[in-house]
Protein backbone atom coordinates (compact mmCIF):
# COMPACT_ATOMS: atom_id res chain seq x y z
CA UNK A 1 0.00 0.00 0.00
CA UNK A 2 1.93 3.18 -1.08
CA UNK A 3 -1.24 5.73 -1.26
CA UNK A 4 -4.69 5.83 0.98
CA UNK A 5 -7.10 7.95 0.41
CA UNK A 6 -9.35 9.02 3.39
CA UNK A 7 -12.90 10.69 2.26
CA UNK A 8 -14.83 11.93 5.82
CA UNK A 9 -18.48 11.22 5.08
CA UNK A 10 -20.95 14.47 4.00
CA UNK A 11 -23.14 16.06 6.51
CA UNK A 12 -26.03 14.07 8.11
CA UNK A 13 -28.92 14.30 9.97
CA UNK A 14 -27.34 14.55 13.35
CA UNK A 15 -25.36 17.67 12.68
CA UNK A 16 -28.69 19.71 11.80
CA UNK A 17 -30.69 17.98 14.77
CA UNK A 18 -28.18 18.42 17.54
CA UNK A 19 -27.86 14.72 17.74
CA UNK A 20 -24.83 13.48 19.22
CA UNK A 21 -22.27 11.58 16.30
CA UNK A 22 -20.23 8.20 17.74
CA UNK A 23 -22.73 5.21 16.57
CA UNK A 24 -25.72 7.22 16.56
CA UNK A 25 -27.00 5.96 12.48
CA UNK A 26 -28.60 8.72 10.90
CA UNK A 27 -28.75 9.24 7.07
CA UNK A 28 -27.07 11.51 5.32
CA UNK A 29 -28.91 15.35 4.44
CA UNK A 30 -29.47 16.46 0.97
CA UNK A 31 -26.33 18.58 0.84
CA UNK A 32 -24.20 15.39 2.34
CA UNK A 33 -25.59 13.87 -0.56
CA UNK A 34 -24.22 16.51 -3.13
CA UNK A 35 -21.00 16.61 -1.63
CA UNK A 36 -20.42 12.78 -2.05
CA UNK A 37 -21.39 13.11 -5.60
CA UNK A 38 -18.50 15.66 -5.87
CA UNK A 39 -16.33 13.58 -3.73
CA UNK A 40 -16.95 10.77 -6.69
CA UNK A 41 -16.44 13.57 -9.12
CA UNK A 42 -13.10 14.90 -7.85
CA UNK A 43 -11.68 11.31 -7.32
CA UNK A 44 -12.85 10.04 -10.79
CA UNK A 45 -11.03 12.83 -12.52
CA UNK A 46 -7.58 12.09 -11.92
CA UNK A 47 -5.62 9.23 -12.56
CA UNK A 48 -3.19 9.48 -9.61
CA UNK A 49 -6.73 8.87 -7.44
CA UNK A 50 -7.79 5.49 -8.86
CA UNK A 51 -8.04 2.49 -6.85
CA UNK A 52 -9.73 -1.02 -7.02
CA UNK A 53 -10.26 -1.17 -3.20
CA UNK A 54 -12.63 0.81 -1.24
CA UNK A 55 -13.73 0.22 2.72
CA UNK A 56 -16.09 2.19 4.32
CA UNK A 57 -17.69 1.95 7.57
CA UNK A 58 -20.65 0.41 8.00
CA UNK A 59 -22.70 3.55 9.72
CA UNK A 60 -25.27 4.24 7.60
CA UNK A 61 -23.81 8.06 7.11
CA UNK A 62 -20.62 6.81 5.70
CA UNK A 63 -22.21 3.50 3.79
CA UNK A 64 -24.98 5.81 2.14
CA UNK A 65 -21.66 8.28 1.09
CA UNK A 66 -19.09 5.60 0.00
CA UNK A 67 -22.41 4.29 -2.01
CA UNK A 68 -22.78 7.57 -4.20
CA UNK A 69 -19.05 7.82 -4.43
CA UNK A 70 -18.59 4.10 -5.76
CA UNK A 71 -21.00 5.68 -8.85
CA UNK A 72 -18.45 7.93 -10.16
CA UNK A 73 -15.08 5.51 -9.12
CA UNK A 74 -16.19 1.96 -10.63
CA UNK A 75 -15.35 0.66 -7.28
CA UNK A 76 -18.06 -1.66 -5.42
CA UNK A 77 -17.41 -0.43 -1.46
CA UNK A 78 -16.80 -3.31 1.46
CA UNK A 79 -18.65 -2.15 4.20
CA UNK A 80 -16.39 -3.01 8.35
CA UNK A 81 -18.02 -2.54 11.60
CA UNK A 82 -13.99 -1.66 12.01
CA UNK A 83 -14.06 1.45 10.53
CA UNK A 84 -17.17 3.36 12.97
CA UNK A 85 -16.55 6.30 14.61
CA UNK A 86 -15.98 5.77 18.81
CA UNK A 87 -18.87 4.02 20.27
CA UNK A 88 -20.20 6.76 22.07
CA UNK A 89 -22.15 3.73 24.42
CA UNK A 90 -25.46 5.35 26.26
CA UNK A 91 -24.96 8.74 24.38
CA UNK A 92 -25.66 7.03 21.36
CA UNK A 93 -28.97 8.84 19.56
CA UNK A 94 -29.17 11.21 22.58
CA UNK A 95 -29.67 15.27 22.07
CA UNK A 96 -25.82 16.68 22.30
CA UNK A 97 -27.87 18.39 25.73
CA UNK A 98 -29.08 15.17 26.96
CA UNK A 99 -25.30 13.61 26.29
CA UNK A 100 -23.64 15.99 28.47
CA UNK A 101 -25.74 15.08 31.68
CA UNK A 102 -24.37 11.89 30.82
CA UNK A 103 -20.94 12.23 30.16
CA UNK A 104 -18.48 10.36 33.10
CA UNK A 105 -15.86 12.83 34.67
CA UNK A 106 -12.76 12.57 33.05
CA UNK A 107 -9.93 10.06 34.21
CA UNK A 108 -6.12 9.72 33.38
CA UNK A 109 -4.54 9.28 31.22
CA UNK A 110 -7.17 10.75 28.64
CA UNK A 111 -6.62 8.29 26.01
CA UNK A 112 -7.78 5.55 28.01
CA UNK A 113 -10.96 7.72 29.55
CA UNK A 114 -14.50 6.24 28.61
CA UNK A 115 -16.78 9.39 28.03
CA UNK A 116 -20.12 7.59 28.93
CA UNK A 117 -21.21 4.58 30.24
CA UNK A 118 -20.80 1.65 27.68
CA UNK A 119 -18.73 3.77 25.59
CA UNK A 120 -15.43 2.97 23.85
CA UNK A 121 -12.14 5.07 25.42
CA UNK A 122 -10.23 6.55 22.45
CA UNK A 123 -7.44 4.22 22.94
CA UNK A 124 -10.17 1.16 22.43
CA UNK A 125 -11.21 2.89 19.25
CA UNK A 126 -7.57 3.68 17.68
CA UNK A 127 -6.47 -0.22 18.41
CA UNK A 128 -9.57 -1.27 16.88
CA UNK A 129 -8.89 0.68 13.74
CA UNK A 130 -5.02 0.36 13.64
CA UNK A 131 -5.29 -3.78 13.74
CA UNK A 132 -7.64 -3.39 11.06
CA UNK A 133 -5.32 -1.27 8.62
CA UNK A 134 -2.27 -3.24 9.73
CA UNK A 135 -4.55 -6.35 8.10
CA UNK A 136 -5.49 -5.46 5.19
CA UNK A 137 -1.79 -3.68 4.36
CA UNK A 138 -0.27 -7.30 5.48
CA UNK A 139 -2.95 -8.99 3.00
CA UNK A 140 -3.61 -6.35 0.38
CA UNK A 141 -1.15 -6.37 -2.80
CA UNK A 142 -2.82 -3.05 -4.13
CA UNK A 143 -1.36 -0.08 -4.29
CA UNK A 144 -3.54 2.63 -3.83
CA UNK A 145 -7.16 2.13 -0.83
CA UNK A 146 -10.01 4.44 -0.71
CA UNK A 147 -11.30 4.39 2.95
CA UNK A 148 -14.68 6.28 3.98
CA UNK A 149 -14.91 6.86 7.28
CA UNK A 150 -15.71 9.29 9.94
CA UNK A 151 -13.48 12.30 11.77
CA UNK A 152 -12.01 10.81 14.86
CA UNK A 153 -11.89 7.33 12.89
CA UNK A 154 -10.19 9.26 10.13
CA UNK A 155 -7.43 10.56 12.61
CA UNK A 156 -6.44 6.76 13.85
CA UNK A 157 -5.98 5.92 10.31
CA UNK A 158 -3.23 8.86 9.88
CA UNK A 159 -1.56 8.19 13.22
CA UNK A 160 -1.63 4.35 12.23
CA UNK A 161 0.04 5.79 8.52
CA UNK A 162 2.43 7.85 10.33
CA UNK A 163 3.79 4.99 12.61
CA UNK A 164 2.59 7.59 15.72
CA UNK A 165 2.01 5.17 18.81
CA UNK A 166 -0.31 5.24 21.80
CA UNK A 167 1.72 7.94 23.59
CA UNK A 168 0.91 10.56 20.58
CA UNK A 169 -3.09 9.62 20.59
CA UNK A 170 -4.46 11.89 23.05
CA UNK A 171 -1.20 14.74 21.89
CA UNK A 172 -1.70 15.10 17.83
CA UNK A 173 -5.03 15.53 15.75
CA UNK A 174 -6.40 16.92 13.04
CA UNK A 175 -9.08 19.06 11.74
CA UNK A 176 -11.20 17.35 9.26
CA UNK A 177 -14.84 18.42 7.37
CA UNK A 178 -17.57 16.65 6.49
CA UNK A 179 -17.22 15.72 2.64
CA UNK A 180 -13.01 16.11 2.78
CA UNK A 181 -10.69 14.29 1.20
CA UNK A 182 -7.28 13.51 2.73
CA UNK A 183 -3.80 11.98 0.74
CA UNK A 184 -1.67 10.04 2.55
CA UNK A 185 1.45 8.81 0.13
CA UNK A 186 5.01 7.41 0.81
CA UNK A 187 7.72 8.78 -1.22
CA UNK A 188 10.64 8.00 -3.15
CA UNK A 189 12.44 7.31 -0.05
CA UNK A 190 9.85 5.12 1.60
CA UNK A 191 9.02 8.05 3.93
CA UNK A 192 5.01 8.78 5.05
CA UNK A 193 3.69 11.92 3.18
CA UNK A 194 0.58 13.68 4.44
CA UNK A 195 0.29 15.45 0.47
CA UNK A 196 -3.32 17.01 1.38
CA UNK A 197 -4.97 17.33 4.58
CA UNK A 198 -8.61 18.67 4.93
CA UNK A 199 -9.05 19.21 0.87
CA UNK A 200 -12.50 20.72 0.43
CA UNK A 201 -12.02 22.67 -2.70
CA UNK A 202 -14.35 20.07 -5.11
CA UNK A 203 -17.30 20.60 -2.87
CA UNK A 204 -17.19 24.05 -4.85
CA UNK A 205 -19.35 23.46 -7.15
CA UNK A 206 -18.24 23.04 -11.13
CA UNK A 207 -14.52 23.25 -10.15
CA UNK A 208 -14.08 19.78 -11.12
CA UNK A 209 -16.10 19.97 -14.09
CA UNK A 210 -14.46 23.41 -15.29
CA UNK A 211 -10.83 21.57 -15.23
CA UNK A 212 -12.14 18.14 -16.63
CA UNK A 213 -13.61 20.52 -19.28
CA UNK A 214 -10.04 22.45 -19.82
CA UNK A 215 -8.46 18.94 -19.98
CA UNK A 216 -6.00 21.35 -17.12
CA UNK A 217 -5.96 18.27 -14.51
CA UNK A 218 -2.44 19.93 -13.09
CA UNK A 219 -4.13 22.85 -13.14
CA UNK A 220 -6.67 22.05 -10.49
CA UNK A 221 -4.66 20.10 -8.46
CA UNK A 222 -1.94 22.43 -7.81
CA UNK A 223 -4.97 25.18 -6.91
CA UNK A 224 -6.40 22.72 -4.40
CA UNK A 225 -5.80 24.28 -1.02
Amino acid sequence: MQKLILVRHGESEHHIRGLTGGWTDTPLTERGKQQAELIGHALAAFKQDRCSCLFSSDLLRARQTAEIISKSVGTRPVFRAELRELNNGVAKDKSLADARSLELPMTKPRVEWEPYPGAESWKAMSLRITRFMSDIAARSSVETVLIVSHGGGMVAVIHWWLGLGEEYWSKISFELECGSITRLTENCWGEKVISKLNDTSHLVAGNVALYEEEGNEEKYRDERV
